[in-house]
Formats: structure tokens, C-alpha cells, sequence
């Protein structure tokens, strides 16, 4: 397929995709741009996490023909007489002539995730979501008192709970006889408000539960009658394009504070707000039918989403704006959702500036809150976080892992979505990997779950050494060659031609991930004097909860100590404290108090931190 778009004549790009060529003209004006910028509008936006300051290889493009201009110097970059690879962000197009391109698909922005949507909740729920419709008991509207106090007064016998009921100004407006046998109830903090019923709301009512990730955001639609997730969405979340990680993110608002309106527009406006669209569309579901959105997500990602400034979290002691649950408004945020009434927007309480919402949602839904046992939450992701429960205490820890467990960073890497190898098995016999695509396609790149499997499994098969370099027999494996970050094992031929290999450098920063998470978990134990062994349960969650090789993650030493038998997958479990959260009032209080119950450990400050890292440095085997 090809596309041409036109422009002022100029210099000429030609763009190679994997499954399409595009060419573009840029006049002298486009051609200060740099290369990330033009690509994004012609349509072909890259993966610029850090902010396009040149600090990753998120927007890699090869160059195949031309020359390009070194952004910063001015200077032409040197031509090699072959193809190259370059950071688009960091180069320009020359003021004239002809330049190709091809762009990998591991560098799309708009490479389609794979997000874990589903989830194991291990605690039982009540029916009592955040928004419901009663109907009172006759006498309530023929009681002697004022129609308010009378009203609130039958759903409070009603409730029997401990939050007390207040009428909205429309209720306690009303005069007269009570006009019709039911009311709206909404929880608004720590108060239930009334109202009186309308005809609008017999129709089915709706809730949305948001898990807004550093990396991906994901909402499911929830008929709150039945409790029926009844669709799901899922995208990048925007913020990407500005920074990869929440140490970025939160550097942005301290050097430049305009940047907290942009990302709070970019994770709600950009991201959430057609995510949305796409529930309610997909399902024939009207605006006016969403009655209350519940969001979890860590801290920073929460103060972005609202708008408060997160900076304070970026320097010792690192202490957040809000860590209590807060009550909103889609009014109140740039999602622009007509609708009468605009619906609550409940974020999660969470415990400390690095262990939020999502671990407090975690904890709850895995069910550990409620068990006897000991037992370890670990979500793997950007940021690691591990809550260890022994007895009626809780600890919590988050450990900077970093992108590698999503592909980034990563030769050939890419998170999981089409086209991504997410399985490699080796055999002792064959020299032939077997490999599992995302979508049944042809390889684009391969993605953490596949990165994992393959430390395991050439660590067993030999092709690796403990330290995560190539054995020196792997020179005589045929798919084992020298390469630009020491030796590289090639896995396929990808879509676009191009080889799909793992390097030792590759290997060198997922070691580095997983032993984050490793000296972690072993912190944590020795912290409470336990062994792996005294650990009943461990509660694999995140993205990797439903999709990873237990027995390739214990090899490769991400979980130290650990037998399969002790794991428990439990998938998304951010989302699933948001869905609970959304359906059963009472989920909030209980959060609240693990929220207050939670001890957090500071890894940085425990003495043998930094060694017990170094020792996870090692392939188990």
C-alpha cells in the first residue's frame, strides 16, 4: 500500500513500514523539525518515552539512503556507505534531496498493546455500588416531617452502615407531599447523597473501573445492576510521548510547571476520554447512562490525573499532595462527556508516594487482606511492587525495575501486542527456537514475557552463563553471531525482513530488572525475619500475572527462592480493586484501612540493599 501525502516541495522522505511505504515532502520549514516530530505528522508517531531528549531507544529508525542532520549540531551525521540506525529525535531532514527510511514496528507509538484485562479476585463482594436507585417504603412519603429530613431518614434505616445521608440541594428544595416512591443515591466521600429519582434513571446504569498504568491504561464498562463487565478498552497511555517513567514524568513538573496541565490532558483527554468512546459505542451505551467511573493507579499517575502537582514526590522526602480517596467530577476533568449530570470520578487511596492505589487494590482483591497466611503480593512492571503480609502486619516496597519487562530499551524489544514473540522454548537437540506470535502473525519484536523464557531457558540448555553471557561453546550454535552489543542469538526473521535476535546487552538489562525485584522480595523477607519457604502463597500480578512461564520466572531468579506451587496468578489486580471498588461501597473503607495499616520500607535506606542486588545479578539456571 502506498501513501502519498503532499507538501510544499522540498526535501523528500520515503517512509518504509512494515506493511506499507509512505512519502512525504518537507519545505525548509518542516525540515527544522526533528525526524520524530515530521513522522508524527505524516501519521507515523514513534515511541518517544523519555521526552524526545535522546535518553532512549524508543523512536530507533534506520536509515537506508540520505543523509541526515545531527539536530543539536547542525552537523551532518557521517554516512557509513550501509544502512544505519539512528534515535529520530535527535536528527533532521537535510534542507534538500531524497531520504528513506524504514521504521521498525517495535518503534510504532501506535502499536497496539496487549493489556491484561483480565483478573482472579479471591474476596467476596457485596451488591452496593457507589451509584444505585432505591425505592422507599410507602409511609416515607406520607411522614409528617419536612420531605428531606423524612426521606434521608428511610434510607438511612435502609443502609444500616456507619456513613451518614444527605439530601442534594434539589432534595432538600422539595415541598410538599414526597412526589414518587424512589431515590438516587451516590456516595460522594464520606457521605451518601439523595435525590430524588428521575425518568432518566430507570434506564440501565452504568460504571466504568480505570487502571491508569505509567505505560497503559485500561477501562472496562460495568452494568452496575448485574455487576456484568460488559466491554473492554485498552491504549498506550499518552503520557509516553513525554516520559517513560514516573521519575521523568514528575522532573517535567518540577522544571517546567505548565507540564502538569499537558499530562494530566494527555492520560485523560487523550487517553481515557476515547477509551470511553469506544465502550460506550461498541455496546450502544449512551453517556447519560454512566453514572460513576472508580480509578486506581500509583501515586503519581493519580496526581497527574487530577491535576495536582506531583513534585513534591520527585525530591526527599518524597511526600505526595493527597494519598486519601478523592471524589471528582468528569466536569471537573478534561473528558468532556455530555451528559446532564456529569458522573463522580472516585480515585483509590493508596499508602506512600511509591506504593499507590494500585497496590492498596491489590492487596485487596488478591484476598491476601483477609488470609491467615503468609503471603507476598509482587507486581511486575515499570516500577516493581511487593506488599509481604505476616500475622495482621503489612510491609510495602516499590523498586525501580525499569521499562525492560515491556521490551523497552531492548534491541528487538516491544510490548506485548500483535506481532510479538511472546513464548521461546530451546531445545537441548535442535538449534531451532519455537516461538509463539501475538496474533498469529509474522514477528515484529519480542516482547518481556518472551525475553524471560529465553534467560531461563538458554541458561538451561547451557547457551548462557550465570552472569548472562554467552557460553563460550554458544560461538559454535548456528544461530549464535557477533553483533554491535556483543554476541546476539537470532530468533526469526521478522515482517520486515529484518533479523529478530536477543544480544548480551539485552540480557544485561533484564538482569538488571529482575534482580531489582529479586533484592526486593529478599529485603522485604529479611525485613520480617521469613524465608521464600515460610511464604505460603505469592500473588504474581500485572501485566505478566496471566501470561508468563512460572517455572522460566523462577529459573531466571525473579522470584528467589520461590517453588511453582507457591504462585498464584492473579492478573490485573489494579483493575480488579477498581471493578470491586466500583460495585460494593464498602470496599472503600476497607481499602482505607490498609492504606493506614501499611508499613512502607525504604530499600534505599536498608544497608544490604545494594549487595543483595548485585547477587540477584545471577541467572539461577
Amino acid at each position: 500500500m502506498n501513501k502519498n501525502l503532499p507538501m510544499v516541495p522540498g526535501t523528500t522522505l520515503t517512509i518504509r513500514l512494515a506493511d506499507e511505504t509512505r512519502t512525504v515532502t518537507a519545505d525548509g520549514r518542516r525540515t527544522q523539525l526533528v525526524l520524530s516530530a515530521l513522522l508524527r505528522q505524516a501519521g507515523v508517531s514513534l515511541n518517544t518515552r523519555c521526552g524526545q531528549r535522546g535518553l532512549c531507544d524508543g523512536c530507533l529508525v534506520d536509515l537506508l539512503s540520505g543523509r541526515l542532520i545531527d539536530a543539536a549540531t547542525g552537523r551532518a551525521l557521517p554516512e557509513t556507505g550501509e544502512p544505519h540506525t539512528v534515535r529520530a529525535c535527535q536528527c533532521r531532514l537535510p534542507p534538500e534531496g531524497a531520504v528513506e527510511i524504514r521504521v521498525p514496528g517495535r518503534s510504532l507509538l501506535a502499536h497496539e498493546p496487549q493489556v491484561v484485562t483480565s483478573f482472579r479476585i479471591n474476596v467476596s463482594r457485596a451488591h452496593d455500588p457507589l451509584w444505585q436507585r432505591s425505592d422507599l417504603p410507602r409511609d416515607t412519603w406520607t411522614d409528617a416531617r419536612p420531605v428531606a429530613e423524612a426521606v434521608c431518614a428511610a434510607v438511612a434505616r435502609q443502609r444500616d452502615d456507619d456513613l451518614p445521608v444527605r439530601p442534594t440541594p434539589e432534595l432538600d428544595q422539595a415541598d410538599g407531599p414526597w412526589p414518587a416512591p424512589s431515590v438516587v443515591l451516590e456516595q460522594a466521600g464520606n457521605v451518601w447523597l439523595v435525590r430524588p429519582a428521575e425518568a432518566a434513571d430507570a434506564s440501565v446504569a452504568f460504571g466504568v473501573a480505570v487502571d491508569v498504568g505509567t505505560t497503559t491504561v485500561v477501562a472496562v464498562l460495568v452494568d452496575l445492576t448485574t455487576g456484568e463487565i460488559v466491554n473492554t478498552a485498552s491504549a498506550l497511555n499518552a503520557q509516553v510521548r513525554l516520559g517513560d517513567n514516573v521519575l521523568t514524568r514528575t522532573q517535567l513538573c518540577i522544571t517546567h510547571p505548565k507540564m502538569i496541565g499537558r499530562l494530566q490532558y494527555a492520560v485523560v483527554g487523550r487517553t481515557l476520554r476515547p477509551l470511553i468512546d469506544q465502550l460506550l459505542r461498541e455496546t450502544g451505551v449512551t453517556g447519560e447512562q454512566l453514572r460513576a467511573l472508580v480509578v486506581a493507579g500509583n501515586t503519581t499517575m493519580l496526581h497527574l490525573f487530577a491535576g495536582i502537582d506531583p513534585s513534591s514526590m520527585g525530591t526527599a522526602p518524597f511526600t505526595p499532595q493527597f494519598l486519601e480517596h478523592r471524589v471528582l467530577r468528569t466536569s471537573d476533568l478534561p473528558l468532556r462527556i455530555a451528559v446532564r449530570r456529569a458522573p463522580a470520578v472516585h480515585l483509590l487511596p493508596g499508602a506512600a508516594a511509591y506504593v499507590g492505589a494500585d497496590v492498596i487494590a491489590g492487596v485487596f482483591s488478591s484476598g491476601m487482606v483477609y488470609g491467615e497466611a503468609t503471603s507476598l503480593l509482587v507486581d511486575v512492571g515499570t516500577n516493581g511492587e511487593i506488599v509481604l503480609k505476616h500475622g495482621d502486619r503489612f510491609w510495602g516496597c516499590a523498586t525501580a525495575a525499569g521499562p525492560a519487562f515491556e521490551g523497552s530499551g531492548l534491541s528487538c524489544g516491544m510490548r506485548a501486542g500483535r506481532g510479538a514473540i511472546s513464548h521461546i522454548r530451546l531445545a537441548q537437540d535442535s538449534c531451532e527456537p519455537t516461538i509463539e506470535v501475538i496474533g498469529g502473525v509474522p514477528p515484529v519484536g519480542v516482547c518481556g514475557t518472551a525475553y524471560v523464557d529465553f534467560v531461563a531457558q538458554a541458561r538451561r540448555t547451557g547457551l548462557l552463563r550465570h552472569n548472562g553471557r554467552f557460553a563460550p561453546e554458544a560461538d559454535h550454535h548456528a544461530r549464535v553471531r557477533p553483533g554491535k552489543h556483543g554476541r546476539e542469538f537470532a530468533i526469526a526473521d521478522g515482517a520486515d525482513g529484518q533479523p529478530i535476535y536477543i544480544s548480551e546487552s539485552d540480557v544485561a538489562r533484564l538482569l538488571q530488572a529482575k534482580a531489582a525485584i529479586a533484592a526486593g522480595i529478599v529485603c522485604l523477607l529479611d525485613r520480617a525475619g521469613l524465608t521464600p519457604s515460610e511464604v505460603t502463597t505469592l500473588h504474581l500480578a500485572g501485566g505478566f500475572g496471566f501470561h508468563m512461564d512460572v517455572e522460566n520466572v523462577i529459573r531466571c531468579g525473579l522470584l528467589p527462592g520461590f517453588r511453582p506451587e507457591q504462585i498464584s496468578l492473579v492478573g490485573n489486580t489494579s483493575l480488579a480493586g477498581a471493578y470491586l471498588a466500583l460495585l460494593d461501597s464498602g470496599v472503600l473503607d476497607e481499602m482505607k484501612k490498609i492504606s493506614a495499616k501499611l508499613e512502607t520500607v525504604e530499600l534505599n535506606l536498608i544497608p544490604g540493599f545494594e549487595s543483595c542486588y548485585i547477587d540477584q545479578l545471577a541467572v539461577v539456571g
